[in-house]
């Protein structure tokens, strides 16, 4: 029914929405479907990277612990991005080599965030080694997400 301003009040819809069974975590292969395990695994990757850069700095130095963590953690975030899995897709297949997302939107958005991150990390210190391994890690993840979506649309428009 109209209210004074023609306008009609906004029904709620009496169908329940669906609720999303996640498959349960595997160990090996690791494959993370659910997205508060998602999320978990990233909070222990910071923390853990945190962790071990504090163990590092207290032996050696700062250029010398960035050199040894930031390949650890390209490494770690790559991982990572080829084992989440989206709604949808199949769990058990390893991905394409190039596939980091299940959808193009999300390898935009990381692609984006690591390039202009590589831009503040390599724009201010171009002397320091340790500012060059921080904005090349960054660089080359920002590159690979940006593949890896620009791959994903091009199969989407154009499906085999």
């Amino acid at each position: 029914m109209p209210n004074k301003d023609g306008l009609a009040d906004p029904q709620r819809s009496l169908a329940e929405r669906e609720k999303i069974e996640y498959p349960p975590l595997e160990w090996w292969p690791l494959r993370v479907m659910n997205p508060s395990h998602k999320l978990g695994f990233l909070v222990a990757l910071v923390v853990a990277n945190l962790v071990v850069v504090r163990l590092l700095g207290a032996v050696l130095p700062d250029r010398f612990t960035l050199m040894i963590t930031g390949p650890l953690w390209l490494a770690a975030v790559i991982i990572l991005a080829r084992s989440f899995r989206g709604i949808g897709e199949p769990v058990r297949p390893p991905r394409a080599w190039w596939k980091l997302t299940s959808r193009p939107r999300a390898g935009f958005l990381l692609g984006t965030m690591y390039l202009l991150s590589s831009i503040t990390l390599l724009a201010p210190t171009l002397q320091s080694p340790s500012g060059w391994a921080a904005g090349a890690n960054a660089l080359l993840l920002g590159v690979a997400f940006l593949n890896s979506s620009i791959r994903l649309t091009i199969l989407r428009r154009r499906p085999q």
